[in-house]
């Protein structure tokens, strides 16, 4: 089967930032890749997987997208935007109840016009059936959906990580540094599988790490394989699945939602010692797994690492009573 069309939502290549000081007080060359700035409203890691789901869904006619995820969920913001900037419908179902008042991804959710639907923490475990329920709801009313996984994570969305292994090898070869590792942070692991199906492609020469920040490292690595399988079989990719999936385990805290100091840290550090912001929930988990994994060893990934900063900013500001506590507290960090 031909892979979907792609179409274009990404502000690409997007650009690679040496981390200076960070990178002398480790003693490793550390950078980010800024896919953060892969777009406006839409932006993060989101939108690459968009091009090629949204890509399927305009080539099926589709008129509606209806997706899925937490309150603060930035897939969802990411088809919001994506949807109101190709005039499509966006339909949600979020896990929590309706707040008092919108904050953070939530509140740029409606800005941009998406129909909010509130399940319970029990009817979020069949999320399945309310997607399914919710497409047949716009086809009774005679729309056209379109139904996005979570994170936007199978097959289709994992294409856009592969073409970002692509953009990178294509980066090392204008110049860029040759990095020995390349670091994602990791829920379901659909942006490492098409990291690892792009490696192979496009020979790419660093080794791609994942930072599970929820799930058990177990499960991520057989939902990473199963992806990779689905797409090899589905497009006909002359790939394999690699015999070890590498993460780096034991960063998954309290789960997926629940932000603690030590990320709250993590977020303010790197914004007092490079001026980046990462997001509590995600990469600021992600983030410190690495540093911490650094401190330990810095040659634990080679000389040269890369962490692709898969965006998330707007989640920041719902954690600004927690972050205003801390940020008044002594000083963090010395000058």
């Amino acid at each position: 089967m031909a892979v979907p069309p792609r179409y274009p939502l990404v502000l690409a290549p997007t650009p690679i930032l040496k981390l200076d000081r960070l990178s002398a007080q480790l003693g490793v060359e550390l950078y980010l890749k800024r896919d953060d700035l892969t777009g406006l409203l839409e932006s993060g890691n989101k939108v690459r997987k968009l091009e090629f789901l949204v890509g399927e869904a305009t080539a099926q006619g589709a008129d509606t997208l209806i997706t899925c995820g937490t309150l603060q969920s930035n897939c969802c913001r990411a088809v919001s935007a994506v949807a109101a900037r190709l005039g499509l419908r966006a339909v949600l179902a979020v896990k929590g109840g309706k707040p008092e008042a919108y904050d953070g991804n939530l509140l740029l959710d409606r800005l941009l016009g998406a129909d909010i639907r509130y399940l319970s923490g029990a009817e979020f475990e069949r999320v399945d059936e309310a997607l399914a329920d919710l497409a047949d709801e716009v086809r009774a009313r005679g729309g056209r959906p379109y139904i996005i996984p979570e994170s936007g994570s199978n097959e289709v969305g994992a294409l856009g990580y592969l073409e970002c292994a692509v953009e990178l090898a294509g980066q090392i070869g204008q110049g860029a540094p040759r990095f020995d590792t390349v670091v994602i942070t990791a829920f379901s692991g659909g942006s490492q599988a098409g990291l690892l199906m792009g490696k192979q492609l496009a020979g790419l020469p660093s080794e791609i790490v994942g930072v599970p920040i929820a799930l058990p490292a177990d499960r991520v690595r057989d939902s990473i394989a199963r992806t990779m399988v689905k797409a090899i079989t589905r497009f006909g990719l002359a790939i394999e699945v690699p015999k070890t999936i590498h993460l780096l385990d034991g960063y998954q805290g309290r789960g997926r939602a629940a932000v603690g100091d030590e990320e709250l840290r993590t977020v303010v550090q790197l914004a007092r010692q490079e001026g980046v912001a990462l997001d509590p929930v995600y990469t600021a988990k992600a983030f410190a797994g690495l540093l911490d994994t650094l401190r330990k060893d810095p040659q634990a990934l080679g000389q040269r690492v890369c962490f692709i900063h898969t965006g998330g900013i707007f989640s920041l500001f719902p954690f600004r009573a927690e972050l205003s506590r801390l940020l008044d507290g002594e000083p963090l960090f010395s000058a």
